[in-house]
């Protein structure tokens, strides 16, 4: 039997888990859809015409088969429950051996190292859609068929290159029409990380108590998109 209707779907990789935390925080029911930042790098998730969402592999289709059950709908994207996605950053997995050469996207770096290769906006936009254009497409496409707020990455690295490539990421987010949300910006101001207190012991995620900060803001300044009755 299904269960009552969640007011928000959490569709995305290992940082989606701390809005859920949030969600659970609040009181929000909120079902969670979270896969490998691995599997979306990879392409095994994406949309499908009749599914909704589909996913390769037996037991990532499973997951999804399993939250459809629970919503009662076979196609999870036809629920009118709005969306909130951290998909299409994974930073973790480009940028590591964008800088293996000793790219860098910072121009004070590259005067000060003469080893160094200095990365454009260009180069680093070209290289940013050789792995991320497809993602950015699929979250158009998701924004077409339900209410959908992408959610940024915490911002937990300060190294060049991974600021360029996450704004570089928000760009382009927001220029194929996505609504996007940067928590770090609008709770901690423009460029700055994520406060040591709010991060978990891996480094690189936030913690409940940053999931509730960022799902209250979402809550308090309307973000959350209305859902489709």
């Amino acid at each position: 039997m299904a269960e009552p209707r969640p007011d928000l779907l959490i569709l995305g990789d290992s940082h989606s888990v701390a809005l859920k935390d949030g969600c659970d925080r609040l009181g929000l029911r909120a079902e969670l859809l979270s896969f490998s930042g691995n599997f979306w790098h990879q392409g095994h998730i994406f949309l499908h015409r009749s599914r909704g969402l589909w996913a390769k592999g037996r037991a990532l289709q499973d997951r999804i088969e399993t939250v459809g059950a629970r919503m009662g709908v076979d196609n999870i994207l036809q629920s009118g429950v709005p969306v909130l996605t951290s998909f299409g950053f994974h930073l973790g997995r480009i940028v590591p051996p964008f800088g293996y050469l000793k790219h860098t996207a910072d121009p004070a770096i590259f005067a000060a190292d003469p080893e160094s290769h200095f990365a454009s906006r260009g180069l680093v936009e070209a290289y940013w859609r050789a792995y991320r254009d497809v993602h950015v497409r699929m979250l158009a496409r998701l924004a077409g068929l339900v209410p959908t707020l992408a959610v940024t990455p915490p911002n937990v690295f300060a190294g060049d290159n991974y600021r360029a490539f996450f704004e570089v990421t928000k760009s382009m987010i927001r220029d194929a029409g996505v609504a996007l949300f940067d928590p770090c910006e609008a709770l901690f101001g423009p460029g700055n990380l994520l406060p040591d207190d709010m991060i978990t012991a891996d480094r690189v995620h936030g913690d409940a108590r940053y999931g509730e900060r960022v799902m209250a803001h979402i809550l308090d300044t309307h973000l959350l998109p209305a859902r489709r009755d």
